[in-house]
């Protein structure tokens, strides 16, 4: 675009001025803008889901241990219905005693994340890995941060919370 405004309208001061400081300038600003509001998601995403939001949060795998918010008889079979039940979860497969294949979606497309929920009855953890492979948008568009909503989505549609949030 640089070269096509010189041969446009020559090489004048004017031309050098717009070109090489003023839209670079506007990019900047337009890319910190939504960089703001990518941090701003994630951190209301992971406020509401009791999850701490970490340097980690635009990693591709995301692996947190979570419980029950309710720790009771039959925990483990409501997470699980609450899993398939949800419109996001589909391919749902494994012996549902000890642990869950899945594939999540965290955007409205059809791209999504491979997820594995992993269940501990007598401590009462959840292991959940969730790995992203499909080269998902991500937060804001970025490309980053869809493995860490999926976590945050699949926290909030089961009832989970943070390992480190017992109450």
């Amino acid at each position: 675009m640089t070269f096509i405004d010189f041969v446009n309208d020559g090489f004048t001061w004017e031309t050098v001025g717009e070109t090489v400081l003023f839209k670079p300038l506007v990019w900047g600003i337009l890319s910190l803008g939504l960089a703001a509001f990518a941090v701003r998601s994630l951190r209301r995403r992971a406020r509401a889901a009791g999850i701490a939001l970490s340097v980690g949060a635009l990693d591709e795998r995301q692996t947190h241990v979570l419980r029950p918010v309710s720790f009771s008889d039959g925990w483990q079979e409501r997470v699980r219905e609450e899993l398939v039940a949800s419109e996001r979860a589909f391919l749902v497969v494994g012996n549902f005693r000890e642990e869950i294949r899945f594939r999540w979606r965290p955007g409205w497309g059809d791209q999504s994340v491979r997820g594995v929920m992993s269940f501990d009855a007598l401590s009462g953890d959840v292991v959940l890995d969730v790995r992203d492979g499909e080269g998902l948008l991500g937060v804001a568009g970025l490309g980053k941060g869809a493995s860490f909503t999926a976590v945050c989505q699949i926290a909030g549609a089961t009832g989970l919370v943070s390992g480190s949030a017992r109450g």
